[in-house]
């Protein structure tokens, strides 16, 4: 076995390109979700769970009770869900280095809120959510897992 030799320099001199892009995608998305799912709960008395319960969820669940066929308590449990879905994928991205697991579960996310937004008609959220999930697939392609040294 040959020991790899340690490179002394800083990370800022070490890192290249990808390593530079993947990083910056990885702030973006992991501050993204963590805000997104904050903001589910941040209401006038500030962040609290009887905002979200009583006024976010009601009205983000009345197009998907009016408009699709979905039970009302699949909705209300993938609803009741999501923002905790969201906080803990902003916090395991931001965490978790080049790791593939929160940016495959975040890329699944974003397939799921698309396909619900494509069941109530809202074209313009499922192009946003698109672009979002462009970029899950950019962060992706840059993680580096060594597959590309052993070819």
């Amino acid at each position: 076995m040959n020991p790899t030799p340690i490179d002394p320099r800083p990370f800022w001199i070490r890192w290249g390109s990808r390593d530079w892009a993947f990083f910056l995608l990885q702030i973006f998305l992991g501050f993204r979700f963590l805000c997104a799912g904050l903001g589910k709960f941040h209401g006038s008395q500030g962040l609290s769970f009887q905002h979200f319960y009583t006024q976010v969820m009601p009205a983000i669940s009345q197009p998907f009770l009016e408009k699709t066929f979905l039970p009302a308590w699949s909705v209300q449990l993938y609803l009741g869900a999501l923002p905790y879905a969201e906080i803990l994928l902003g916090a395991g991205i931001l965490v978790a280095g080049k790791n593939r697991g929160p940016l495959l579960l975040a890329g699944l996310l974003y397939v799921s809120l698309a396909f619900g937004q494509m069941l109530i008609g809202g074209h313009t959220t499922v192009a946003d959510i698109g672009i979002h999930l462009g970029l899950v697939v950019a962060a992706l392609l840059l993680v580096d897992d060594g597959r590309e040294a052993k070819r």
